[in-house]
């Protein structure tokens, strides 16, 4: 199945156009780097059509997938339409699809939970806080605070 069509270069291989590419990011080695070419070479894939990120794996080896956690964008206006944005895989094995449009985070039973495509009026009910819009910071907290509500948390928490 051809899903994006290509020209071949001089050297023979397959190169996208410049608009279609994939970014291979979080934590590449010069060995996962010199693997990822060899596959796109043996598929006869240009190196040109990806952009590999080295991230953390410069200075330490922690991901976003340490933790479990990525943040991605949900929803855009563009020329004052709001547009839900995105992502799914067509590889994906189930747990790469993201939230899709505006999003809402509540509390259930003591736990975050997250509602998407939901009307900006649901959105601005939820957990979720302003922070920055247009050079002005809102509902700050100072480190102190921060601070406090850890204590508060670690002293609450039992562990087993």
């Amino acid at each position: 199945m051809i899903i994006f069509l290509f020209l071949v270069n001089a050297q023979g291989f397959k190169v996208l156009d410049t608009h279609i590419g994939a970014i291979y990011g979080d934590s590449i080695t010069t060995d996962s780097a010199e693997q990822i070419c060899k596959q796109l070479h043996d598929k006869g894939f240009a190196s040109t059509n990806i952009v590999l990120g080295i991230g953390s794996f410069t200075y330490q080896y922690n991901t976003r997938d340490t933790f479990g956690f990525a943040m991605k964008a949900t929803s855009v206006v563009v020329n004052g339409e709001r547009r839900e944005i995105f992502k799914d895989p067509i590889t994906d094995d189930g747990i790469k699809k993201s939230a899709k449009g505006l999003v809402k985070v509540v509390i259930e039973n003591g736990e975050y939970n997250l509602i998407d495509q939901v009307s900006v009026a649901q959105e601005n009910e939820g957990e979720l806080k302003e922070i920055y819009k247009d050079g002005q910071f809102y509902n700050t907290t100072t480190l102190n605070e921060i601070r406090e509500r850890i204590n508060q948390n670690i002293n609450s928490t039992v562990l087993v």
